[in-house]
This record gives structure tokens, sequence and C-alpha cells, in this order.
């Protein structure tokens, strides 16, 4: 409902609602003009009458981004995820301070972005605009923004360094070999074991961090992958997704080591004190180091595994499964430059035969 009232030579409008909660709200605006003033009413009641709360976007964006993820994200994420969306908070405190979140523009958080990207790699501000984005658009649907101010955002940033962040065949094999040969030294240091499951599963370091003995299925030569490690919660939490939950058929030799293993240490968690990421990346560059192969990081065992299977013509569709992404198309993006190196081989092979037919 709509209101006027004359202030010397003004004219003041308030349109009154009830919010969602049922709160009854104002509005108001002053304007030299009745008719504007009245124009601006009507405009208003439209706008609310479809579910805008016109107050709601009064409140800055960095108190309404947190009240976002703690709606909408505390419950439905793992933990390791909300801790990362905690972190988010702080940088949007940073980048936005006391803004209101009805005063943004597109233009606006486009030039904040352009500038955070100045001292960022590309991926990680990817990952940040895009819980920007997805808190916007809720802030759309849920009527406290009247406009669409986030699809034509884009991340910007430094691109990182790029290196081979897996093994060769070769240097997987010599690697494989290796840990074989040398199992007793997993019994001081279980690292080695789980780079050699790392290695022959694709499994990524928390999942492997979380297996236990009853993980093991020494019968049907399967390791069933059900949990992770957070090493920012410091808790085993569920795997990343749904498709992260598997079973990934192992050798037998994989198996009797692992039986191995536990028989000489008695273990029931496999790993039980887990793994601290830096100490990983130090010991990853030290066995690469003395074996002389690629120093990857401990994630290029899961991308150096893809690599051999797609080396030796293993099916893209059941690496996929294997390793858990959600769809064919998650492993194509991934790994879409070892599939260009396996498309030029295949083109040199076809050029060959059709050759040879001359």
């Amino acid at each position: 409902m709509a209101s006027f009232e004359k202030r010397g030579k003004k004219w003041r409008a308030v349109v009154s609602y009830t919010d969602a909660h049922g709160v009854r709200q104002k509005t108001s605006k002053t304007f030299d003009l009745k008719k504007s003033a009245t124009v601006w009413a009507a405009e208003t009641e439209i706008k609310v009458n479809g579910g805008l709360d016109v107050n709601a976007g009064n409140i800055s964006f960095a108190d309404y981004y947190k009240r976002w993820f703690e709606t909408y994200k505390q419950e439905t994420v793992r933990q390791s995820t909300f801790l990362r969306y905690l972190s988010f908070h702080n940088i949007v405190i940073q980048l936005f301070g006391d803004v209101k979140l009805n005063k943004l523009t597109s233009q606006y958080i486009q030039q904040i972005i352009n500038e955070f990207g100045r001292t960022h790699n590309k991926s990680y501000v990817r990952v940040f605009l895009a819980s920007i984005k997805s808190s916007l658009k809720d802030a759309m649907l849920d009527g406290h923004i009247e406009r669409d101010i986030f699809s034509r955002l884009q991340p910007v940033g430094q691109e990182a360094k790029k290196f081979d962040n897996y093994l060769s065949a070769t240097e997987f094999e010599k690697l494989q070999n290796w840990l074989y040969s040398n199992r007793e030294l997993m019994v001081d240091d279980d690292f080695l074991l789980a780079v050699l499951i790392a290695l022959e599963t694709g499994a990524r370091l928390g999942e492997v961090s979380a297996l236990q003995s009853s993980d093991i299925d020494r019968d049907r030569l399967l390791i069933n992958i059900n949990k992770s490690y957070s090493a920012k919660s410091y808790k085993v939490t569920k795997p990343k997704n749904i498709y992260s939950i598997r079973e990934v058929s192992v050798t037998k030799s994989l198996i009797n080591l692992i039986q191995w293993y536990t028989d000489t240490t008695g273990v029931t968690d496999i790993f039980p004190k887990h793994f601290v990421p830096d100490t990983v990346s130090r010991k990853i560059k030290r066995l690469t180091d003395e074996l002389n192969i690629n120093n990857i990081k401990f994630h290029g065992l899961r991308h150096s595994h893809v690599s051999y299977l797609l080396h030796n013509n293993v099916d893209i569709t059941y690496i996929s499964k294997r390793v858990g992404h959600a769809n064919i198309n998650v492993t194509l993006s991934t790994y879409s430059h070892l599939l260009k190196e396996k498309e030029n081989a295949q083109e040199k092979l076809t050029v060959s035969i059709l050759e040879n037919n001359l």
C-alpha cells in the first residue's frame, strides 16, 4: 500500500509491504513532483508484489554472503568445503567492505575481481568468483536484488606455471617396480604404501588416507572407496561426491602387499596418522628426486594412473568411472592434454597405414 505526504515543496512516497518472514516493512523516497512520487510508488508496489524485498538489499554484501553460505551450504557440503566458504567470506570482507548488496553492479564487481586477479592464480579466482555468482543468483531468486548482475562476470588472474603433473609410462613402471621391490621400507614409512595405492588406483590423497583393512576385499580383488580424510577439518568424512564412492579393481600383487603390511604392522586403519599436506609435498619430492623421475605432486599420481591407462588403450568411459568422476565430460576436460597426445599418435598411425597402401 502506498501513501503520500507533502513536505514543504516536496512529496514523500511511502510503500508498505509484508516481507517473506511476515514482518511489516516500509520503503520511502522524496520527489519534487507528486507525479514522480506516484510513478515510483506504483513501480515499487509492482516489485514487492512480485516478491522483491526492497529493504533486504540494504545489508552489506559481506553480511549477505555469510548468511547465504550458512543457510544454503552448511548442511549440504563437506566440512572442508564449508571451511573454504569461511575463507572466501574473509576475502569478501576485504574486497567489498560495507558496500550494500543493492548497490552492487556488474561493472563494480568485475573491477574488484580484476584487481584481485592481479595477485592470484586464475584457477583460484575462478573458484572464488563461482561462489560469488552463486550467492548473487540466490539473492535475485530470493528477491533481494532486482536484476542479474552476475552472469557476465569473468574470472581473471595469473596463469599458473604449467608443468606435466604426471609420470610417463616408463617412469610409472619404474616407480611401481621400485615400490614393490622395497616393500620392507613401508613398515617404517607408510607414505610409500600410500604412493603405491594411489598409483595403482588413481585414488585421491584423502581417499587413500582414510582406508581401513575392512575396505580391502581380498576375495574379489577390490578396494572400496567410501570415505575421505580432510586435512582441513582433521576428520574422516564422506568422499568428494556420490560418484567418488566406488569399487576399484586392483591386482593380486597389491592385495598381497597390503595384506603383508597389515599383518606385519597390526594396523586396522591402514594409515592411522593420516597425512599432512606439507609432509606429503616434501616426501613426494624426495622420492621422485631419488628415482630421477618427474617431480610430480601427490595428486600427480592420480594423473599418472589415468595417463598410464590411456597409454595402454584402456577405454576412457571405464577410466572415468574408475577414478570417480561425475561423468565422462569431467574426464575429457581434465585430461584433454593427454587425449590430444593420443590423437596425434593415432593421426600419425592412420597416415602411415594409408601411405603403406600406395
